[in-house]
């Protein structure tokens, strides 16, 4: 783990604590970006540190903002944190795109707070899905904390972000006294997205796939470590499997590592049957980013001889072959543009009669839907038996490279809202939006580039776009869930 280390700034005004830098240290700044929205530039990340805390410490706050919203405008910020009674106020974090409250901080089981105590009316803090976990390390003083599930909405959405944060403390019963504090401290998310597969043959073996969204970067290093309870946590006690030398990533590329063992944990229980974490450390960074590489290994119902992904033009296709079916009712095709968030995009019903066979069958899917500014894109197949049970095939990435002059529907299927975008140079058209009766729900004149789809109900669409400059008329369908 990297090892930035926060010294907090301390204060003594109220004459009732004794002070020391054991009380409010932060290091190991980590995030796992989970996902980004590119149509709202919605963030969503664990973030977890490392925290050495007095036994009285009750509350502590995490205020973020945007890098160029920090402290503006704020009525009081240099003065903040100045004094004990000197905490934010709503002035102060009228910029900030999230406020997040700890209760019980110094306790075994903290909980994210519903109220920021020192200004409980103008203040809201972030609540919806957030959870926290706490890890005790060396002793009961030093311990291991991770938000999750933290959402933010940044000014941008395509390359590095940097997020600036305050984090402060406080032991009194009202949560408002100033004990501790840092400002300023930084976190870097979307600069690299590592991502992983893993291969199910004994003994196991896995790929990581670390795409760069900037400049080329020297002496990138990943580690890779067993996933112990609580799972998708990252902690210092964790077994480290692998340790990568010095790597280059290409500007705007992806670095592909070879298929890796790591024996004996690859053949031995429970090890065997864990995830694993990727943490990738870049120089001059103050965090770490990590990935988690799902184990959904086991012992098949159905022996899979292979299982291949590849794009054949504008269509990704899809092929796998079964040397042994039992109870089998058949497969579900699973689709991922981050390898952790899969959608259901088909289900092909088993060949085999009464599900069992003991002969090799052939099948295949192509998937039509159009993956144009994707990247790269993750299919998995899940097994259903005919009792409902299902285990997951290993992971296979493709990456796209769709000719210009496609319409892109991004996503798709999607969830509310979704983005057109109009092939380069193609000059305006107009766009018609249809229900699947073909009754027009709405239309638009003279589209340049690209056109965002808001507020759209569960259900099927039909999208035909007249472009004017070369006549021709295109329909797309989109699935909203």
């Amino acid at each position: 783990m990297k090892k930035l280390l926060l010294l907090l700034v301390l204060f003594s005004g109220s004459g009732l604590f004794n002070y020391s830098s054991s009380q409010c240290v932060i290091s190991d700044l980590s995030v796992r970006l989970i996902s980004v929205n590119y149509t709202t530039c919605e963030y969503t990340f664990d973030f977890s540190w490392t925290q050495e805390v007095n036994l009285g410490n009750k509350f502590a706050y995490v205020h973020m903002w945007s890098q160029s919203g920090y402290h503006t405008p704020a009525a009081n910020w240099v003065g903040m944190y100045k004094g004990t009674s000197d905490y934010p106020k709503a002035a102060d974090l009228v910029n900030a795109v999230s406020t997040i409250v700890i209760d019980s901080n110094s306790k075994d089981i903290p909980v994210i707070g519903t109220e920021y105590h020192p200004d409980p009316t103008y203040v809201l803090p972030q609540l919806t899905g957030l959870s926290i976990v706490k890890v005790h390390l060396n002793n009961t003083l030093i311990e291991r904390m991770t938000v999750q599930n933290i959402k933010l909405i940044l000014p941008n959405c395509v390359g590095a972000q940097t997020i600036l944060f305050d984090i402060w403390a406080s032991q009194a019963a009202n949560g408002k006294n100033v004990h501790c504090a840092s400002q300023g401290a930084r976190l870097v998310v979307n600069e690299i997205r590592p991502v992983g597969l893993l291969e199910c043959s004994l003994p196991r073996r896995f790929q990581v796939f670390i795409q760069n969204n900037g400049p080329a970067l020297d002496n990138v290093q990943y580690d890779v470590h067993l996933d112990y309870a609580p799972f998708g946590v990252l902690n210092p006690t964790d077994t480290v499997v692998f340790v990568s030398t010095p790597i280059t990533l290409p500007a705007n590329g992806t670095y592909t590592s070879p298929l890796t063992g790591y024996l004996p944990y690859s053949e031995r229980n429970p090890s065997v049957g864990l995830p694993l974490i990727i943490e990738v450390t870049v120089p001059d960074r103050p965090n770490t980013t990590t990935a988690r590489i799902e184990n959904g290994c086991g012992t098949l119902p159905v022996t899979l001889t292979f299982f291949t992904a590849q794009q054949q033009k504008d269509k990704i296709l899809l092929n796998w072959q079964t040397a042994k079916e039992q109870n089998c009712r058949g497969f579900e095709i699973q689709r991922s543009s981050s390898a952790g968030d899969y959608r259901a995009i088909a289900f092909v019903n088993s060949k085999a009669l009464t599900g069992n066979s003991e002969v090799l069958l052939d099948y295949g899917y192509t998937d039509m839907d159009n993956l144009q500014g994707a990247g790269i894109v993750y299919y998995r197949i899940k097994q259903v038996d005919l009792d409902g049970k299902s285990i997951f095939s290993e992971v296979r990435p493709v990456k796209i490279n769709i000719k210009a002059g496609d319409i892109s529907v991004i996503p798709n299927p999607a969830a509310g809202f979704a983005k057109v975008i109009l092939p380069a140079g193609s000059g305006p058209a107009d766009i018609m939006l249809h229900d699947n009766t073909g009754k027009t729900i709405k239309s638009w004149n003279g589209v340049v580039d690209q056109l965002q789809l808001d507020n759209l109900v569960k259900g099927i669409y039909i999208l035909r776009v007249f472009i004017k400059q070369t006549g021709e008329i295109k329909v797309k369908k989109i699935i909203m869930l």
